[in-house]
């Protein structure tokens, strides 16, 4: 529960860019460790949290009491109502945010809002009162992991391209490896937000939810040891593609077994969550509240798109009908600069053609996932 300052009994706040808990009505400031709540029991694998419901949007708020929990932040409407405690299981560590909010809101603006294609709506809508930091579970594990893998390449044999197939198989050890602990959470998405720097964990403290919000695990350790196996078997396989000779190396079957070593931790991971809706869409850009990784990708104007295309397309053909006037009236010095241009025009054209269809493929992809409705109900429900 809210832990109150000492000189004032004011409500503390921690703040990512001091490390420390700051009293918003007197500003004395102490450090998590310094500060303890006597009704909190230290020693229980529980701890409590306050749940809050949105009168407006029926969303659930969980917080650790403190002032952030007097607005929804799904919708931002002020009337919410308290209307349980919960226990929670308490984590083995927690990795402290330490990206302020005005920090992770210019980390999206410097990738993303000096683009002339985003939509003006969307760029109002990056301030600070749509962030909202979450802190997200995760499972941290050590395992041993075998595989075996059966794989295809492409070869040159005679001038001619032929399907030659290769076998890999080993075993080997992976520590510290995080596996988020929601079942809601793209395991795609979160895997983008790393890495997460471990030398920065502290032991649990509630003090450190202090102005944020927390989501727990939802994960059995069935699927806790099925999402490990997928992303053991994902590193194996990308290393052992990248022993096959030639090119389109494929990957054609696996079989592959995990076991477990130790207890897995249970960690506490912060995120900084940009949601918003753009004609009818939900979007969520996710900032990894440590090191400031900004995952996802905005929507863009289809209008500005289309006339910057337009303009380029008029611009070629205008220098195109120039060269023509020029051949035709025989000025042999603007005839040949025109042929070196059109030559290197083609010559561009055809070296960026591959790489834009792959641009363009990969945009798409993460604004499938930035536009993911599990995500947005997520920071709906479950709010960190």
């Amino acid at each position: 529960m809210a832990v109150l300052c000492s000189n004032c009994s004011g409500r503390l706040i921690f703040n990512p860019a001091t490390q420390q808990l700051e009293c918003a009505a007197c500003g004395s400031k102490f450090y998590p460790e310094d500060v303890q709540d006597i009704n909190a029991d230290v020693h229980s694998k529980y701890y409590d949290t306050r749940v809050y419901t949105c009168a407006h949007c029926g969303a659930e708020v969980i917080t650790s009491d403190t002032e952030v929990s007097t607005f929804c932040v799904y919708c931002g409407n002020p009337s919410i109502n308290f209307t349980r405690i919960s226990k929670e299981c308490r984590p083995d560590g927690i990795v402290p945010f330490q990206i302020t909010k005005e920090q992770a809101v210019e980390s999206v603006k410097k990738k993303f809002l000096k683009n002339p294609i985003i939509p003006k709506e969307v760029k109002a809508k990056a301030v600070p009162e749509n962030f909202r930091g979450i802190y997200v579970p995760y499972w941290v594990i050590n395992a041993r992991f075998s595989e075996t893998d059966y794989l295809s390449g492409m070869v040159k044999n005679d001038k001619r391209d032929e399907k030659r197939y290769y076998q890999r198989a080993g075993t080997c050890s992976f520590a510290n490896v995080p596996i988020d602990g929601s079942s809601i959470l793209n395991d795609e998405v979160s895997m983008k937000l790393e890495p997460f720097i471990f030398n920065g964990a502290k032991d649990f403290d509630e003090d450190y939810l202090n102005g944020f919000y927390s989501n727990t695990s939802d994960m059995t350790y069935t699927g806790l040891r099925e999402s490990a196996a997928n992303r053991c078997h994902k590193l194996f396989a990308d290393e052992a593609l990248t022993t096959i000779p030639g090119k389109k190396q494929k990957l054609e079957d696996s079989i592959y077994w995990i076991d477990i070593q130790d207890d897995p931790l249970y960690m506490m991971m912060p995120v900084w969550f940009f949601t918003f809706n753009y004609k009818d869409k939900p979007y969520t850009i996710l900032v990894n509240g440590q090191t400031g990784k900004v995952v996802g990708t905005m929507p863009w104007e289809e209008k500005r798109i289309y006339g910057i295309g337009w303009s380029l397309f008029i611009l070629f053909l205008a220098v195109l009908g120039t060269g023509f006037v020029c051949i035709a009236l025989n000025y042999a010095l603007l005839s040949g600069l025109f042929n070196y241009i059109i030559t290197v025009v083609i010559a561009l054209g055809t070296a960026l053609l591959v790489p834009g269809i792959v641009g363009i493929n990969k945009i798409v992809k993460n604004l499938r996932l930035t536009q993911s409705d599990a995500i947005f109900k997520f920071v709906k429900k479950r709010q960190a």
